[in-house]
């Protein structure tokens, strides 16, 4: 990284300058929510957990939008901080410290009380998945710490350098605050661009009962 601090990876020191304005993160409007949760659904049709508990791609398309708009992104506006660009080129949802708990909370509670979204055994690779999942964050990040718990972007042309401009901000706060951040990623293609960011691998495996392999990281404060 640079001293500056820059997390708008992948763009050449000109295409940096001209795009910055394009690629700055903004928080979250309520008039964005909608489209946000587009780009997310459709950011994480094919993700490897995600295809797990819904194999189904017209299951996926049903329920993940619905996940996205009623659960996460409240849950996050709720327990951290959302962020986005002007144009919605993707989005990234942070959960501050301490706030865990409650988040987890959250969203299990809609889960149950919306079971009719998901087939039963649908129902069970989730839970399956979050109690192992919940088990390596508590082990691997200890103390607080910020939670990314979601990030996806429109493009896959663009997505390296829109990822960065928007980890950047918490990213930023964190190394401020002496703060470390907790990720968790189940795409091994994408270890290189945490790794840029600073993140390490603190765990890894596959989820039990068939589930994905995932990569759990933490990144520590920077000067």
């Amino acid at each position: 990284m640079t001293k500056d601090k820059s997390y708008v990876l992948g763009l050449p020191g000109s295409a940096r300058l001209q795009e910055i304005h394009h690629l700055k993160a903004v928080q979250i409007q309520m008039s964005q929510v909608e489209g946000l949760a587009t780009v997310l659904s459709q950011a994480f049709h094919n993700d490897p957990r995600v295809a797990y508990i819904l194999p189904e791609e017209v299951a996926r398309r049903s329920v993940l939008p619905w996940f996205f708009r009623s659960v996460a992104i409240r849950a996050s506006q709720l327990c951290g901080e959302i962020y986005t660009t002007a144009t919605l080129d993707g989005g990234i949802l942070w959960i501050s410290p301490g706030h865990e708990s409650t988040f987890a909370r959250i969203v299990q509670t809609e889960m149950q009380a919306a079971q009719f979204k998901l087939r039963r055994p649908s129902f069970r690779r989730w839970i399956n998945l979050r109690a192992h999942m919940e088990g390596i964050h508590r082990r691997v990040a200890k103390g607080p710490h910020w939670f990314l718990a979601a990030l996806g972007v429109r493009s896959l042309n663009t997505m390296k350098a829109i990822s960065g401009a928007l980890v950047e901000p918490v990213l930023s706060r964190a190394d401020g605050d002496r703060l470390p951040c907790y990720v968790e990623t189940f795409h091994e293609a994408f270890l290189p661009f945490y790794e840029e960011c600073g993140f390490q691998i603190a765990g890894a495996g596959q989820v039990p009962r068939g589930g994905p392999n995932f990569w759990a990281m933490i990144r520590a404060p920077r000067e």
